[in-house]
């Protein structure tokens, strides 16, 4: 090796060395959400810990089965706790966790596990969990012009249209709960249709 390819090959090492030390870059608005203090966040995650939220409350109104609260307290208490290390200041979320982990206390550890919810609350209706989610989720990122990912979520939420607007398919619900589903349908429509000629589809 002569003198001049090793100066070289030296050079190359040192500026790979300085390359491994610089941090990785984020996003020109990533702060913008990870230190939000409060507000609707465009994750998600975000959207099923807020379902889980409103569906306890619901859920402890109605007297549902202690137990069965209780087992889908676990699934939204771990959520909550991965969404809290990514946004660490958000305060609806301490305050969402911190009312989980309250109601969480307060059942019995004997009550059945097993015993399902009654038809009057759909935390574990997957066609309603799956449409107010995504329909949330959606409109965020219809805000923010991500057209891909919103047609994506948006097809799931025409699908489950068709499913909960099905003759006698909400009669136990609320009817706040099946108000919002049949007034909901004219502004996903809209959204669906945007979407769909953004991404040529």
């Amino acid at each position: 090796m002569t003198r001049h390819t090793a100066f070289v090959l030296c050079l190359v090492a040192a500026a790979g060395a300085l390359f491994l030390q610089q941090p990785a870059s984020a996003g020109l608005y990533d702060d913008d959400t990870k230190n939000a203090t409060s507000g609707d966040l465009p994750d998600q995650d975000y959207w099923w810990a807020k379902f889980d939220h409103i569906m306890l409350d619901l859920a402890v109104s109605q007297h549902q089965p202690e137990g069965r609260i209780g087992l889908n307290l676990a699934t939204s208490i771990r959520r909550l706790d991965e969404l809290i290390k990514k946004y660490p200041k958000d305060e609806d979320l301490q305050k969402w966790k911190a009312h989980a982990e309250e109601s969480q206390k307060k059942i019995d550890p004997a009550a059945s596990r097993s015993t399902p919810l009654n038809a009057g609350c759909p935390w574990e209706e997957a066609n309603y969990a799956q449409l107010w989610v995504n329909f949330n989720y959606a409109k965020m990122l219809i805000d923010a012009k991500d057209y891909g990912k919103a047609f994506t979520m948006l097809t799931n939420v025409m699908q489950n249209y068709q499913i909960m607007l099905a003759p006698d398919r909400m009669k136990d619900y609320p009817e706040d709960l099946r108000k919002w589903v049949i007034d909901s349908k004219p502004e996903a429509d809209k959204m669906f249709a945007l979407a769909k000629e953004k991404t040529k589809n």
